[in-house]
């Protein structure tokens, strides 16, 4: 993700590579690699809840890797591990593979709130912010957000759009996972996470170019909020 790019600043580029593989790799080993476990293996007869127990091998090892190389647990690493383990415990006990399809929004749901908890101190769209911008335009940033209030207003708003999302697809994915025929729902949510990913994406995007990016305008950031239009403040 790229919520910012308010402007272009060479120093950008270099500081983009690092979170942009991070974010390819978490995607291809938590959502690409289960759903081709899954059908590979139904593919090749294995029944539904063998199939989909198998298919959080990889992700429960990257969240062990996650943990052992940073010598940390996160709250968000906790709270997945957490869910991923009551879901296959619940799972055993039941024999329902409905149960591990509905723990994919369990997760979903946690990040959501992970993110709406976020708010409290340092909000999530400002790390975002932060970690794909660089030089002169996170001085900016930075700045901006600690003198200019309607900046912050922007970042709080941003960050809520993210964590409705997520939420959203939550809810949705349980709803799924507990209505759809067992082999359709993996690759259904897969794709409707995308897509609401996705939207989140553009509004966000949208938003912040429209309000947040006219504090980051000029070599200097100003120290009162830029002179607005009486339609641009009709808007607010």
């Amino acid at each position: 993700m790229n919520p910012s790019s308010p402007a272009a600043d060479p120093a950008t580029t270099g500081s983009k590579a690092g979170p942009q593989r991070e974010i390819v790799m978490s995607l291809l080993i938590n959502a690409v690699a289960p759903i081709a476990v899954f059908y590979g293996l139904r593919a090749a007869g294995v029944d539904q809840w063998s199939a989909l127990m198998l298919c959080l091998v990889a992700p429960a090892a990257k969240t062990v890797h996650s943990v052992v190389t940073k010598r940390r647990i996160d709250m968000l690493a906790g709270l997945v591990m957490s869910v991923l383990l009551l879901s296959v415990a619940l799972s055993f006990l039941t024999g329902s593979p409905r149960t591990l399809l509905a723990r994919d929004g369990w997760i979903t749901a946690m990040a959501g709130i992970w993110i709406l908890l976020t708010l409290r101190r340092t909000p999530y769209y400002l790390y975002a912010l932060r970690t794909f911008t660089g030089g002169t335009v996170r001085e900016q940033i930075n700045a901006a957000w600690r003198d200019t209030p309607a900046f912050r207003r922007v970042v709080h708003v941003s960050t809520m759009i993210w964590g409705s999302a997520l939420l959203l697809d939550a809810v949705s994915t349980v709803v799924l996972a507990y209505t759809m025929p067992i082999d359709s729902v993996p690759l259904i949510g897969a794709l409707k996470l995308v897509a609401l990913i996705i939207l989140a994406e553009v509004i966000s995007q949208l938003y912040f170019r429209r309000k947040g990016a006219p504090h980051l305008r000029g070599p200097n950031l100003p120290t009162t909020t830029p002179t607005r239009t009486a339609g641009e403040r009709a808007c607010e």
